[in-house]
C-alpha cells in the first residue's frame, strides 16, 4: 500500500475564485434593523491575513418578523490586502444577536468555526455559551465602534495568546 501524503491547504485563491459570490456594497437597505460588523483577520503576530475568506450564517429571522426583508442568511467576505472584512447582522433586540462564522485561509487544512455575538447593551450581555471560559469569551463579542452602535468591531485572531475561540464540529 502507498504511503499517505499530507493534505493540501485550501488557498490563497479565494478572491479570484469567488469574486462572483461577494457583494461588497456597504450602502444597503435590508428592510430590517441591522448593524454592520467590521474587522480584520489577524495572524499570531497581529499582522493582517490578506487573502482569507469569511463566511457568515445567521438564521433568517428577518423574513418572519419583517415581510419584504432582504437581509441574507448567508454572506461571504474576502479580506484583500488589509485583512479587513465587513458583514451585517440583525440588530439585537431583547436578546443578543449572534452569527456563525467560518474562516478559510492559506495554511488551514479546513475552515475554522466560530461565532460573533452582538450584545444588547454591553459586553456582559452577549449570552456566550457557558462552555467558553470567561477570560476567552471576549474574543467572541463585537465591540461598538462608536456611540451610535450602528457599527461594531470584531477581529478574528487565528492563533497566539489572543486567539479567537474556535469550535469543533
Amino acid at each position: 500500500m502507498a504511503e499517505l501524503t499530507p493534505s493540501q491547504t485550501i488557498g490563497p485563491f479565494f478572491y479570484d475564485g469567488l469574486s462572483w459570490a461577494m457583494d461588497g456594497d456597504s450602502r444597503r437597505d435590508f428592510g430590517v434593523p441591522v448593524v454592520r460588523i467590521t474587522g480584520r483577520v489577524l495572524d499570531a503576530e497581529g499582522a493582517p491575513v490578506p487573502d482569507a475568506l469569511v463566511e457568515v450564517w445567521q438564521p433568517d429571522l428577518a423574513a418572519a418578523a419583517w415581510p419584504g426583508a432582504r437581509l441574507p442568511g448567508f454572506q461571504r467576505a474576502d479580506t484583500r490586502r488589509a485583512g479587513r472584512f465587513e458583514f451585517w447582522v440583525m440588530r439585537p433586540g431583547k436578546t443578543a444577536t449572534f452569527a456563525s462564522v467560518t474562516v478559510f485561509a492559506r495554511g488551514l487544512l479546513r475552515g475554522l468555526h466560530t461565532r460573533v455575538y452582538v450584545p444588547v447593551s454591553g459586553p456582559d450581555t452577549a449570552d456566550v455559551p457557558r462552555e467558553v471560559p470567561t477570560e476567552r469569551a471576549r474574543t467572541l463579542v463585537a465591540r461598538a465602534a462608536g456611540p451610535s452602535a450602528d457599527t461594531y468591531e470584531w477581529d478574528i485572531v487565528l492563533q497566539g495568546t489572543h486567539e479567537t475561540v474556535f469550535f469543533e464540529f
